[in-house]
């Protein structure tokens, strides 16, 4: 299942909500699998436009995403965001009956949105969604707030508008940011419930 949207929409709480309404679901996060870069400097890192479709290794997401769904487990990367660079360690993630793939950009590569079996986008005003980025990159990942309205100015806004708004017409089901704040069991939700509940019961087996 695919949850997409622009930066701060979201995605990560829908996920949350679903995992804690169903109880058991392996997630997987786009942010997981950006290019190592490690081989550039701090000072090229940070110059790096992390929001163009390019700075994704989905090579290795795809292989990833077929391991799961074959009933493997996998190591995911881990990405610093403190440092722009792949840690040295990975998460273990399980193969399970409900599999999110949370991520900006994930409707956009056409051979990643051909295992999914559900495309959910998360719709929410950019005024909300930039006050929820500048609070989290300053306080969970290190930055100046004046760095991070340079971000979003020159790049986050840019390559939402080019690459993110258009994914809409992929989502079989778009989510408004007024009924991500109701609870999973509201009437809003009832596509999404039947839909993830459905998808518990079928054989994964994507070609």
């Amino acid at each position: 299942i695919g949850i997409g949207g622009g930066t701060a929409a979201g995605k990560t709480t829908i996920v949350s909500k679903l995992i804690e309404h169903y109880s058991s679901a392996s997630t997987i996060q786009l942010d997981s699998y950006y290019k190592d870069f490690s081989n550039l400097s701090f000072e090229a890192r940070k110059s790096i436009n992390f929001d163009h479709p390019d700075s994704f290794d989905t090579k290795i997401l795809k292989k990833h995403l077929r391991l799961l769904l074959e009933g493997t487990k996998i190591e995911s990367p881990r990405y610093n965001y403190k440092k722009h660079c792949r840690e040295s360690i990975f998460n273990i993630i399980y193969p399970n009956k409900l599999i999110f793939l949370e991520g900006t950009l994930i409707f956009f590569y056409a051979e990643i949105t051909k295992l999914m079996m559900l495309k959910i986008f998360i719709e929410t005003p950019e005024d909300i969604r930039f006050k929820r980025r500048l609070k989290r990159d300053v306080k969970k990942r290190g930055r100046l707030p004046i760095e991070v309205r340079k971000q979003y100015n020159e790049s986050v806004k840019p390559m939402h508008m080019q690459y993110i708004e258009p994914l809409k017409s992929v989502a079989d089901i778009i989510i408004s940011a007024y009924s991500m704040a109701l609870p999973v069991g509201h009437s809003s939700w009832r596509q999404v419930y039947c839909r993830c509940k459905a998808l518990k019961t079928v054989e994964w087996a994507r070609a």
